[in-house]
């Protein structure tokens, strides 16, 4: 049976060897002739919540929270595209020309001036709009958060509350925003009589100039809106809970989903905090664990914010109106020994010295290991 099997194989594999020769040069893979256009980010929420009204009779996710998550992440997705403009943006006023000539002539430059900038100072203003409607979401979406089954609607709301945090932290950076305004508002001055909408462009500039000037505007107005809802430190607290949950537990499968989970608990004790007599202490209320917190912020006290920007989570806890150093012990460093370890974790020129000294190193192996490499039989490139 043996040399049967034996004479077997060697036939298959002549077989095998015959096909393979018959056939391969028609298989040859050929790369597509059409881009196949494939996206890596996953969809946490493909359908929309369109089974919502089945959710109300099992308990666990009211038909109510649902549509409020879905508004939600279309909120998100709006918010990630108005960070993405806003922090490309770059003034277009320095590259007009100065009006000059006669009036006629300066009328007509005003007017194509006025073109030129409409359509990216309208894009500013909806960052604007924005602003109202994220707020008015967040605080619909927050005062359904009453029931045990609410930690998807939480972590909706920590993903909005960050894109918020994140376009008032890129928008105070782009001081061209106003330069272009001034220049669009000088132009529409003199060119008014001849666009339509006059009135509305006119107020609606009024109202830009405000917004640009103000800093911080949308998480100031998300503040002011949360803490007139009946029990917004329970949510508040409960959504930071939520998030250090997360970090604790490794919820987080990338680096950006764990940095924006830090940069919310750090804004969450910012937006829980208030002024003496006008809302909660987060430095004093029982119901924040900040040592719970404050494990999380020494461990990394700065983390990556949009593109080539970071958050300095400490600055953003010095920022709340009760901050002293006694009453942040337990959210912040408060050694030398401590802060200098913290440091060293982040900052490229805290590593400024070992890093030469790998080069150095590096440098002086080379040569040795070109040499061995050479005497191995190996050839360098560019011979």
């Amino acid at each position: 049976a043996a040399p049967g099997k034996v004479a077997f194989g060697l036939m298959a594999n002549e077989q095998l060897a015959s096909l393979q020769r018959d056939f391969a040069p028609h298989l040859e893979l050929q790369p597509p002739r059409d881009r196949v256009a494939c996206s890596l980010r996953p969809r946490a929420n493909p359908t929309n919540y369109s089974d919502r009204k089945a959710f109300d009779p099992t308990g666990v996710l009211s038909a109510d929270e649902a549509t409020g998550m879905a508004e939600l992440e279309a909120l998100e997705a709006r918010g990630l595209e108005l960070c993405s403009a806003l922090y490309t943006y770059r003034s277009i006023a320095r590259a007009l020309p100065t009006a000059g000539g006669d009036d006629e002539n300066k009328r007509a430059m005003y007017l194509t001036s006025f073109e030129v900038l409409h359509p990216h100072v309208q894009r500013v203003k909806e960052l604007m709009y924005y602003k109202d409607d994220a707020v008015a979401k967040f605080c619909a979406s927050l005062a359904l958060c009453t029931g045990p089954g609410s930690d998807g609607l939480l972590l909706a709301l920590s993903r909005v509350f960050d894109v918020v945090a994140v376009l008032d932290s890129i928008k105070d950076t782009k001081a061209c925003l106003s330069n272009d305004l001034s220049v669009y508002k000088r132009a529409f001055a003199h060119c008014r009589a001849d666009v339509t909408n006059a009135d509305a462009i006119f107020n609606s500039n009024n109202a830009l100039q405000l917004f640009l000037a103000e800093k911080g505007p949308l998480l100031s107005a998300l503040k002011a809106a949360v803490h007139r809802l009946p029990g917004a430190e329970e949510s508040i607290c409960a959504m930071a809970h939520l998030c250090a949950e997360a970090l604790e537990g490794g919820w987080c499968l990338l680096p950006a989903e764990r940095h924006r989970m830090l940069r919310a608990c750090a804004c969450l004790v910012w937006l829980l905090d208030c002024p003496a007599g006008g809302g909660p202490n987060a430095f004093l209320s029982r119901k924040l664990r900040r040592d719970r917190l404050g494990r999380l912020f020494k461990v990394s006290p700065v983390v990556p914010l949009y593109g080539d920007m970071h958050a300095n989570l400490p600055l953003i806890l010095r920022r709340c109106p009760n901050f002293s150093p006694a009453a942040a012990a337990e959210l912040l460093p408060h050694s030398r020994r401590e802060m200098e370890s913290l440091t060293g974790s982040y900052d490229v020129v805290a590593a400024a010295g070992s890093l030469r000294s790998l080069v150095v190193d590096y440098t002086m192996s080379l040569p040795a290991l070109l040499r061995r490499a050479d005497a191995l039989g190996g050839r360098r490139l560019g011979r």
